[in-house]
């Protein structure tokens, strides 16, 4: 028997008038220590930095149509290729040391240094736990260690590759002292222009602290 259109209408409005969770629910928000014990690896402060701009670029494990099928923008889509304490028999980690088309990053990026491979093995051997601490250091101004490492999880997953939002890049040092000088970066992440970055979110008070310390330096590549 055909149910009536109006009936069959009336109930897709009721179901859409539901109250759900979202489709693709967020990361819950982690634990955050008062201060960044130094055996431990974070991942907040960490690895996904080191995600994000290693591997969340366009065409790769980004947002938008990622490799595989998997994003590596958050916790739930890193954990997929994770078995906590086991980095040898985790895919993230097995990875970085294959061999041709099958090394990742893949060609022509560069492989992940000593030090961030040593930081994904260390934090998959504790646990592989969503976890942060609070650290701000506004003191040293330094590009490698504060700037980038904020680009890469803050910004880098629109601002790359072949098509970046808006035409902005933030790949290398030059691109961010090209968006500084253009006035746009920096009214953008404080939000007090029409266009406040990053969307959805924001930079903390030591983020930005830190920006400014970098800039009041000369944005020196340090």
């Amino acid at each position: 028997m055909k149910l009536p259109y109006l009936t069959i209408l009336s109930a897709f409005t009721f179901l859409l008038s539901c109250t759900h969770g979202p489709l693709f629910p967020s990361d819950p928000e982690p634990p955050v220590s008062a201060t960044c014990h130094p055996d431990t690896v974070y991942f907040q402060n960490e690895i996904l930095p080191l995600f994000t701009a290693n591997c969340a670029s366009a065409g790769c494990h980004g947002a938008t149509n990622p490799a595989d099928g998997l994003s590596l923008l958050t916790y739930a889509g890193i954990m997929e290729e994770v078995k906590p304490g086991e980095p040898n028999k985790s895919e993230v980690y097995e990875v970085l040391f294959e061999t041709g088309n099958d090394l990742m990053p893949p060609p022509p990026a560069s492989p992940l240094d000593s030090l961030a491979t040593w930081k994904i093995f260390t934090w998959i051997s504790q646990g592989a736990l969503n976890n942060a601490c609070s650290s701000c250091d506004t003191t040293s101004g330094s590009y490698s260690l504060t700037i980038a490492p904020i680009l890469a999880a803050q910004c880098k997953s629109c601002h790359s590759g072949n098509a970046p939002s808006g035409g902005i890049l933030f790949d290398v040092h030059a691109d961010v002292v090209a968006a500084v000088n253009s006035s746009g970066l920096m009214p953008a992440i404080k939000r007090t222009n029409a266009v406040p970055m990053p969307p959805g979110g924001s930079l903390s008070a030591c983020e930005l602290s830190q920006f400014e310390k970098w800039i009041a330096d000369g944005m020196p590549n340090n």
